[in-house]
């Protein structure tokens, strides 16, 4: 039986592919010869300490890129990156999204120079996303306020997937709060139904304790 975490996920999931008229099937990424630099640094970064990782970054990327990653939450990223997201989401995530921004941009690192990551590099960073979100979450001192994080943590993560797989896991694109709004909006449809299957399983617990 699926939990409802998982169910809310499979709702919103399908929600934003059917919104944003996503295509699931990935394009094979053409780069015979990777950037080893860059290469290095996506590994680093998602899996290793923010130090290891911060070694790991190529000599010339700030200059290329404009920004000297720096550690917020014990997470190396982009100083100033964050979610992409039209609606707010949880403060818990900046630390994670930025993690995200400056893993895409050693991906846009490796393309510019006409030596594309493997697709399994997008997925590498899409993953420790996927893994960094759900554990900011475990702040929330309570169990409701927990659970409405955890959804949006499955929302976020469900619209990365679908968009890397659109863009056929290759070097990420820039979107537009404008071009992500239709399948955001599902989400946050998927989220309010699931905020209200919370909310009104607890008022039945509670109910039942009061008899």
């Amino acid at each position: 039986m699926l939990t409802r975490h998982l169910a809310l996920r499979t709702v919103a999931v399908a929600g934003l592919a059917s919104a944003a008229g996503l295509s699931l099937a990935p394009s094979a990424s053409s780069s015979p010869t990777p950037d080893t630099a860059a290469e290095s640094a996506v590994r680093a970064l998602t899996s290793e300490p923010a130090g290891v990782a911060d070694s790991a970054v190529p000599q010339d990327f700030s200059r290329r890129f404009g920004y000297q990653p720096t550690t917020t939450d014990g997470l190396l990223g982009d100083p100033t990156g964050d979610c992409s997201s039209p609606v707010p989401l949880p403060g818990e995530f900046v630390a994670a999204c930025r993690q995200h921004d400056l893993g895409y941009d050693l991906l846009r690192y490796a393309g510019r120079s006409g030596r594309a990551l493997p697709p399994e590099a997008r997925r590498a960073v899409d993953d420790r996303l996927a893994i960094e979100l759900p554990r900011s979450c475990s702040t929330r001192p309570g169990g409701l306020s927990r659970a409405h994080c955890l959804a949006w943590a499955e929302i976020a993560e469900g619209f990365v997937r679908i968009n890397s797989a659109r863009q056929g896991y290759d070097v990420p694109e820039s979107e537009t709060a404008l071009s992500i709004a239709p399948a955001v909006g599902v989400g946050v449809a998927a989220l309010a139904f699931g905020a209200s299957r919370l909310t009104d399983r607890r008022g039945s617990t509670h109910g039942q304790v009061a008899r």
